[in-house]
């Protein structure tokens, strides 16, 4: 069951929210397909706890005061006051649980790759976000892929070597590069070095053509 927060409908709207904000109270508007948008606000402390325990595109409750029926919704998106960091503004999206949703959801690595502690190499995370489509009930807050496959400097993992949920179809294409294991850094500036000397020119000096004119 998903997690239910309470909301009340909002009139102050434009730069009025500000004083909604300076009284603890956080704006918000839900939206979805084939609805107007409804403002609401959320306390302070509500809506903190929500942004703690849930990412976005995961699936909540939202009862607003007055209505019988609880929302289902995911958090879209939500801003911060660029110099403090304080919460200003919540999106939600209202769902149709029986309608499948698209959403961008984080990678995260898991594991330790042998290639690390055997090789020096240094594990690259190359791609942060999948996007990946699912019932609102079934899509996940995270996925979780394993690095211990990788074995030797240079193997890597794509989006076609992640087994998605059940119930989750993964949009990205599968030759996008997830992670890789890079040389240690010495061993690339050693590299990159003998690169050097094997194609620096080399130019005869002054001498050795007078010398082979004089021959």
């Amino acid at each position: 069951m998903p997690d239910t927060y309470a909301a009340n409908a909002r009139e102050v709207i434009g730069k009025k929210v500000n004083i909604l904000r300076n009284d603890g109270i956080i704006p918000a508007n839900i939206y979805g397909r084939g609805i107007d948008s409804v403002p609401v606000q959320i306390e302070w402390s509500e809506a903190r706890g929500m942004l703690n325990s849930h990412g976005r595109n995961v699936l909540i409750q939202i009862q607003i005061e007055g209505e019988t029926q609880a929302r289902s919704v995911v958090i879209r998106d939500f801003t911060r006051d660029p110099v403090n960091g304080s919460l200003q503004h919540i999106d939600f999206f209202q769902v149709d649980l029986t309608r499948k949703i698209q959403a961008d959801i984080p990678v995260q690595l898991t594991g330790e790759s042998s290639a690390v502690h055997t090789y020096g190499g240094i594990l690259v995370q190359s791609l942060e976000l999948l996007h990946v489509e699912a019932l609102p009930t079934e899509m996940p807050e995270s996925i979780q892929v394993s690095v211990e496959s990788l074995e030797e400097l240079e193997s890597s993992l794509t989006v076609g070597d992640i087994q998605a949920p059940e119930g989750v179809s993964i949009l990205t294409s599968p030759d996008v590069g997830l992670a890789q294991i890079a040389r240690p850094r010495v061993e690339q500036e050693a590299d990159e070095l003998q690169e050097g000397e094997d194609t620096e020119d080399v130019t005869p000096s002054d001498d050795s053509e007078v010398e082979e004119e004089a021959e």
